[in-house]
């Protein structure tokens, strides 16, 4: 898997690549995530990004074009890199729209959105090869960026919220996103059974709350450990799990 994340502030994404989990999967080659400023692609001096809003209004919006340069830069990444390793193999090659197939990659723009990020959208994220994240700043992005991808990409195009409520960046729902994405790709976690037995378990429709979990010593500020988990019989304690997890409404 592949993570593109298109920032104008790419260094807030420095400790997160580096100090979590994160880094640790990255060495393994499990995933590889690369950060693209769209600074880069504002050829004037001083490399502005934002700029006043049409119609009045309060704060700043990021201008549509670089934006939409990053994102192209990174799709014609991924379909170089596609050719480059398939070549010299015997294909039966498909035109090139095919690598924007559905399942190659999907471009998400992380904004207030009727789509709210949950643990079925994680799964089906997990399964796709090249994912972009495109986080905003101020007051979001210029709406014909939106309209650009909509229009050229209409099955890759999506917009995702974290929740409902709106933040100062969005470079920490995308994080927060991709930390629920990455832990379901295969060989992340070793324990497979830590997936499945888990909150919001796609298994019970989402609708589950995972039972209460302890660790040494037995006894901390006067409230112990269930006795049935120190007793080890894995039948009543299986079914004092189940007992013990909740069922969301």
């Amino acid at each position: 898997m592949n993570i593109y994340l298109v920032s104008i502030f790419p260094d807030i994404f420095t400790s997160f690549l580096e100090t979590s989990l994160i880094r640790k999967w990255m060495d393994k080659k499990l995933f590889k995530i690369k950060v693209i400023d769209p600074r880069s692609f504002v050829k004037s001096k001083w490399q502005y990004v934002d700029d006043e809003i049409y119609g009045g209004g309060a704060g700043m919006l990021m201008k549509a074009k670089p934006v939409i340069e990053a994102v192209e830069k990174i799709i014609k990444w991924m379909s170089s890199s596609t050719l480059r390793a398939t070549k010299g193999k015997d294909i039966d090659w498909k035109p090139y729209s095919s690598l924007h197939s559905e399942w190659h990659f999907k471009i998400i723009f992380v904004s207030p959105s009727e789509t709210i990020f949950n643990q079925q959208i994680a799964h089906q994220l997990s399964e796709i090869k090249n994912l972009i994240f495109v986080c905003g700043r101020y007051e979001w992005i210029d709406h014909r960026f939106e309209e650009y991808m909509s229009d050229k990409y209409p099955k890759q195009f999506e917009k995702i919220s974290l929740w409902q409520f709106v933040t100062l960046w969005w470079e920490a729902p995308a994080m927060t996103m991709i930390e629920a994405i990455v832990r379901l790709v295969p060989w992340v976690i070793k324990d497979e059974a830590s997936r499945q037995d888990e909150s919001y378990s796609l298994e019970y429709d989402m609708k589950n709350i995972e039972y209460p979990q302890y660790t040494r010593p037995e006894d901390v500020c006067w409230y112990k450990v269930p006795e049935i988990l120190v007793w080890g019989h894995h039948a009543k304690i299986n079914e004092w799990r189940k007992k013990n997890s909740k069922k969301l409404k």
